[in-house]
């Protein structure tokens, strides 16, 4: 009779530690990735929600200034505010008539009233000092708020938690 001999295949040793050594490591990587962070920030993903922007008036004769209305989406927390309520934080800036771009920052006057922007809400976008700095507020500034020059403006919305443009909404404040 003839015995069929079966051969004995694996990994040899060497090989087997160096498997396991890559296998350490790659365990390592994702540990330190996900301390530091850098799994989380792959893993955000940006507001999503949808903007109109309109000229609005303060009164009948008033002020003209920029309404951005938030219509529908994602509530965010607005940068500079003590927001704690929204999915995202959103900064504004805003170029003005001659091409220039603004930071526009919380009016320090007014405070924010809600604990997020959200749908249905309406920001105020203006000038308090002529046109050198612009600010926003949830609330409708007073009568001192001089009106902006006409022309086509340019507000800009940016995700500063994923470093992302939202959305670029051209407005035409007209006399």
């Amino acid at each position: 009779m003839h015995e069929m001999s079966t051969s004995e295949r694996g990994l040899s040793e060497t090989l087997s530690l160096v498997f396991m050594a890559i296998l350490v490591a790659v365990a390592a990587l994702l540990l330190v990735a996900s301390l530091t962070g850098v799994i989380s920030n792959l893993l955000l993903k940006p507001a999503l929600f949808s903007v109109q922007v309109i000229q609005f008036n303060t009164s009948p004769g008033g002020a003209h200034i920029i309404g951005v209305f938030h219509q529908q989406g994602d509530s965010v927390d607005l940068n500079g505010t003590s927001q704690k309520g929204g999915t995202a934080i959103v900064s504004l800036s805003l170029i003005d008539t001659t091409g220039l771009s603004f930071t526009v920052s919380p009016d320090t006057t007014v405070p924010i009233q809600k604990d997020f922007w959200g749908p249905g809400d309406l920001l105020y976008i203006y000038s308090s000092d002529g046109g050198s700095s612009y600010v926003f507020s949830d609330e409708v500034p007073g009568s001192g708020v001089p009106s902006l020059p006409t022309g086509t403006y340019t507000v800009k919305i940016i995700d500063t938690k994923v470093h992302v443009l939202l959305n670029t909404l051209p407005v035409t404040i007209q006399p």
